[in-house]
């Protein structure tokens, strides 16, 4: 089985931001239902707005909020223009469905297309721990030869901050989590894999 080990370390998130030119910040945050979030895009060129997306779960993005100087609520979004290179998103009330990775984007004048940020990745939820399965990737029941090395998936759904890595047991092992991918529900899941023998097995 896998657990959660009993140190934990928040999970890292958000896309590299080395050579960028639109850095957003957080990478990753988790908020309760019901709260509100605050996101932030700093452009390397002096701007007089900014847009937001947000992508969906088949990866595809769509426009959500526009960021300049005197932006009107629109819905549960809001921002502003806070320097000439610092803009901002606010969302809420939250709600599940509101999980997701934002983008900011702004045209950048030596470039036809706009530039792209890093992503926020927001996570609305008040899971404590995550509901945990263990999935085995190849079918290792067929009357067949077993593999050597059979792997072992650790499945994450509604994963909550902290949870970093995994213990299996028995054995011990510690595996890292990949955080996955947002569903249309709101919910967050990730992944462990960890290998073991056939003679365990």
């Amino acid at each position: 089985k896998c657990r959660e080990p009993d140190s934990r370390l928040p999970l890292a998130g958000g896309a590299s931001a080395e050579g960028r030119r639109i850095l957003q910040s957080p990478g990753q945050l988790w908020v309760l239902p019901g709260g509100t979030a605050e996101l932030s895009c700093n452009v390397l060129d002096i701007d007089i707005h900014v847009d937001w997306y947000k992508e969906k779960p088949d990866g595809s993005l769509y426009w959500i909020y526009q960021s300049s100087n005197n932006s009107p609520p629109k819905g549960k979004y809001s921002g502003k223009k806070k320097t000439q290179r610092d803009f901002s998103l606010v969302v809420g009330p939250l709600q599940r469905e509101d999980s997701g990775v934002y983008y900011c984007s702004s045209p950048i004048s030596s470039s036809f297309y706009p530039s792209f940020g890093n992503g926020t990745r927001l996570i609305v939820t008040n899971a404590t721990e995550p509901k945990l399965s263990i999935l085995v990737p190849v079918d290792v029941e067929e009357p067949r030869e077993v593999p050597a090395s059979i792997p072992l998936l650790c499945h994450l759904r509604d994963l909550p901050p902290g949870w970093d890595s995994v213990l299996w047991q028995p054995g011990g092992e510690v595996t890292p989590v990949t955080a996955g991918a947002v569903d249309e529900d709101g919910v967050l899941s990730a992944w462990s894999i960890t290998w073991i023998s056939a003679e365990r097995w």
